[in-house]
This record gives C-alpha cells, structure tokens and sequence, in this order.
C-alpha cells in the first residue's frame, strides 16, 4: 500500500469509529428511534411485514447492527494499518468491542448485553476473513 491508501483508510476508519460511538453511546430513547425507523424502512423495502412480528425484527436489527458494525470497522482498520499492525488492530478491535458494550451501562436506558459482545467479536471476525479475501 501507498502512502495515499493508507491516509484515505485511516480517514474512513476514524468517520466510520465516530458514527459507531454516536450510536453507540446515545441514550436508550434515541437508539430506540433509530432502530425503529430502520425497522419500518427494511419492512417497506423487503415487504417483510406481512412474514414477522415488528417487535422481533426490530431485535433481529438491532443485533445485527452490531456484527456488521464491527465487519466495516474491521476492514477499514486492517486497510489503514496494513499487515504490519494487523495483530495489534484485532486485538485492539476485540477489546473495544467489549469495553464499548460495557461502558453502555452508564448511559441512561442503556444496558451492557453479553448477546451484543459476541456479535461485535463475530462482526470483527467476519472482517479479518473479508479482509484476507480482499
């Protein structure tokens, strides 16, 4: 990698971990509505409604947030560093995805979900293997 690549990375890395920790770390009511509104665009667009209960697949959302969170942050951070820091960014990436989870429990309406832990370490995962398929 270039010079160039490794800047425009490390640029996209640190806007994506910004939009991560704004949702993140917002109280419960405002993630709550950020969920819900999702939910009735994935029903509008997939016509998923007539097949699940809204309440389900809003859960079904708001955990697969967290995976495929962890999935885009993983590639662009493994892009950024390079081979060189690969080690050190997942492991890095692996703490943060618990200690971000944890630090929820300070957020009013909030709450730390060993459920949501394990997807953002599937979700680091998937972007090692993406990563190396790249």
């Amino acid at each position: 990698m270039n010079d160039m690549s490794i800047n425009f990375f490390a640029v996209l890395t640190a806007a994506w971990f910004c939009v991560m920790c704004f949702f993140t770390f917002q109280p419960g009511p405002g993630t709550i509505a950020v969920s819900g509104r999702l939910t009735k665009v994935v029903e509008s667009v997939i016509g998923i409604a007539f097949y699940t209960d809204e309440e389900v697949l809003e859960r079904r959302i708001r955990f697969l947030a967290h995976p495929i969170e962890f999935a885009v942050l993983t590639v662009l951070t493994l892009k950024a560093v390079g081979r060189s820091g690969a080690i050190i960014g997942v492991v890095a990436l692996i703490l943060w995805s618990v200690i971000s989870e944890g630090l929820k429990i300070r957020i009013p309406g909030r709450h730390c979900n060993g459920i949501d832990m394990v997807g953002n370490i599937i979700g680091v995962g998937i972007g090692v293997v993406i990563t190396l398929l790249t």
